[in-house]
């Protein structure tokens, strides 16, 4: 077999990925498989809230990095009151914090849970105790 005859590598330290976003950019997802198309985003401006919202108004999820905003106190605050407008009050979706930087966004009937916590999935604790999830 192919993959016996590599030699094994030396463990660096790093966590090895695989970047979807790279590999495929533009995939098709089909819109009649049954199941949540999570997306990931980073939201770099206040141009990307839109489409953020469309994902969202398609029944469609989404984890958000929100760190490149948070220096720019005023588009941060506006993105987060246009978010929070549309998924919170119009859609009766839901915003949850994951992290300092990062949002969950879910669609109409899908909730957060609380006392996951202490699952084997669940975020790191220090990540959690500044916010985690509501």
């Amino acid at each position: 077999m192919p993959s016996a005859q590599s030699k094994p590598k030396a463990d660096t330290g790093e966590i090895l990925y695989h970047d979807l976003g790279q590999l495929y950019p533009d995939a098709p997802v089909p819109k009649h498989v049954e199941g949540l198309v999570l997306h990931r985003a980073v939201l770099h401006d206040l141009t990307g809230v839109s489409d953020l919202l469309d994902w969202l108004s398609n029944g469609e999820a989404a984890i958000v990095e929100m760190e490149r905003l948070m220096s720019r106190q005023v588009e941060l605050t506006t993105a987060l009151e246009r978010l929070n407008r549309f998924i919170e009050n119009d859609l009766e979706g839901q915003i949850i914090r994951l992290t300092e930087t990062r949002l969950m966004l879910l669609p109409p009937g899908c909730r957060g849970v609380r006392g996951v916590e202490t699952e084997a999935f669940a975020a790191e604790a220090e990540d959690l105790g500044r916010g985690g999830i509501r």
